[in-house]
């Protein structure tokens, strides 16, 4: 029974999920309003710290999939597909390398928002979205090529990163800078501007402008570089600047 609501939940949320995940960031933001965790300031720094390092670390695992083994977003109609199973660079060592940096961006962020609309909707939300997503992109692969795809699931975790090895995994390839920034600047601006903005909103509407006046000009500041940046990176890729031979392989993700 609970499968069959994972599969069906995930059939669902992966035809909406490129919208599914900016609407609720947005809703977030009207809606609710930032908090200090349970109160405490100190507890506050501490859960943002987490929370700063925990984004980052979901950003660098991105840059790192992307750079050096880049599966194509998988995908038709709107349906799970894939033409072929892989399970080399970082997907010898996890099934889903893109579904954990995502994770870790959600979690870092929402921490650093202190909302508890965070902590007991958004985050378990977002769990319920990944998981229901993998059990139905692990279907489809399982019916598409059977007894090889239950072997790579005997050998590497859904979720859970196994390190060991990875070097060696990764001869193979050579790190593409220019497709990294070419896929993934969108996502990664983004990133850096919800770094900035939410600390500054944060400082904004509990301390006030007056209190914390200099934290909040200089993080106003710091968008402007951003900003500017997305719009040269943007500028590059329109131009084909940043164009490379793309030898990317298709798989959900």
């Amino acid at each position: 029974m609970i499968q069959k609501i994972l599969l069906a939940s995930g059939n669902l949320f992966f035809r909406v999920r490129n919208a599914l995940f900016p609407v609720i960031f947005i809703c977030l933001f009207l809606f609710t309003r930032p908090a200090l965790f349970f109160g405490n300031e100190l507890m506050d720094r501490f859960i943002v710290t987490v929370g700063v390092l925990a984004a980052m670390a979901g950003q660098c695992f991105r840059l790192s999939v992307i750079g050096f083994a880049y599966i194509k977003r998988g995908g038709k109609e709107g349906r799970v597909y894939a033409d072929d199973l892989v399970i080399e660079g970082f997907y010898a060592h996890t099934r889903n390398p893109m579904y954990v940096a995502n994770y870790l961006m959600t979690v870092g962020l929402g921490l650093m928002y202190g909302s508890p609309w965070v902590y007991f909707f958004v985050i378990p939300f977002f769990s319920y979205v990944y998981l229901s997503i993998v059990v139905a992109e692990e279907n489809f692969l399982r019916s598409k090529f059977g007894p090889e795809y239950d072997e790579y699931c005997r050998n590497v975790h859904r979720f859970v990163p196994n390190f060991r090895g990875l070097k060696d995994s990764l001869k193979k390839f050579s790190y593409d800078w220019k497709k990294v920034i070419r896929k993934e600047y969108g996502t990664l601006f983004g990133t850096l501007f919800a770094l900035d903005f939410i600390p500054l909103w944060k400082a904004w509407y509990i301390y006030g402008f007056a209190a914390k006046n200099t934290e909040i000009i200089v993080r106003i500041f710091l968008l402007v570089p951003g900003v500017l940046g997305y719009l040269w990176v943007r500028k590059l890729k329109k131009s084909g600047k940043l164009h490379t031979e793309d030898v990317s392989v298709e798989k959900p993700s």
